[in-house]
């Protein structure tokens, strides 16, 4: 009898240290505090060529030529810039980037590996196009309806017909298994927005402006409550793997 109950939390540790694989797996997957440094540095990129611009802009209309020979030098130490940072991580060089921000963020935590989506040449060509063609139907559906020729209300159930399709191809199976099933929940949620338009719900704005809102701040919010969601659970898994590590600390002493 003592040998039984002696034996049974051993099979539960057992069983729990067969669940590493699976939790650390989660864990790696829904590693997205990544992606708002992504953002971050794109935002950051963005800046840099549009102060450049906007002070050429700004001399252009007030015809100053010292103002323009500042807007001149801005613009290309900020081309100089993008070649030093191309040099450095872009080609072959690409995923160094990824690298030094997963360890800065993560590096504390250990290591974590999950393999990467097989890039090959034809779905690097298909990925291109599928942004090209999706970029193209976002921004043509909210020229319409800014410009009216579609309901302010509407652009955003006529952008689900492709925005969602595009969100689970591109975010999520082409990612994967990078990526875990908690990003779904970004299209799913885009998808029912539209669902409760079309069924009455006034959840829209109206107006030239609300037609480029009633698109673009679905996209943007339910993404970016999608990763903040899958950065929590990323949390979750790690106190399941802590606790896991601890049970295995516990059982190797003998205890």
């Amino acid at each position: 009898m003592n040998s039984k109950q002696h034996n049974k939390p051993q099979d539960q540790n057992t069983e729990k240290l067969k669940e590493i694989p699976k939790w650390t797996r989660k864990y790696a997957q829904n590693r997205t505090l990544t992606v708002f440094v992504y953002l971050l540095i794109v935002s950051l990129i963005g800046m840099l060529i549009t102060v450049p611009l906007l002070i050429l802009f700004v001399a252009f209309l007030k015809r100053n030529t010292p103002l323009a020979l500042v807007g001149i030098v801005v613009l290309i130490a900020v081309l100089i810039f993008y070649v030093i940072f191309l040099l450095k991580f872009g080609g072959k060089n690409r995923g160094r980037i990824d690298q030094l921000i997963v360890q800065w963020i993560y590096g504390r935590e250990g290591t974590a590996s999950i393999p990467k989506p097989e890039l090959t040449k034809k779905k690097k060509w298909l990925d291109l196009a599928a942004v090209m063609v999706w970029g193209s139907l976002f921004i043509g559906t909210m020229y319409l309806g800014m410009e009216n020729f579609i309901q302010a209300k509407y652009v955003q159930p006529i952008s689900a017909l492709y925005c969602v399709p595009y969100m689970v191809v591109s975010w999520y199976f082409w990612q994967s298994p990078k990526m875990g099933p908690i990003l779904l929940l970004s299209p799913i949620l885009y998808a029912i927005h539209a669902i409760l338009i079309v069924a009455g719900v006034p959840i829209f704005f109206t107006g030239q402006i609300g037609a480029a809102v009633n698109m673009s701040l679905p996209l943007m919010g339910y993404g970016f409550l999608s990763y903040v969601i899958a950065h929590f659970y990323s949390r979750y898994a790690l106190k399941k793997l802590k606790d896991i590590a601890h049970i295995d600390g516990d059982s190797s002493n003998g205890v």
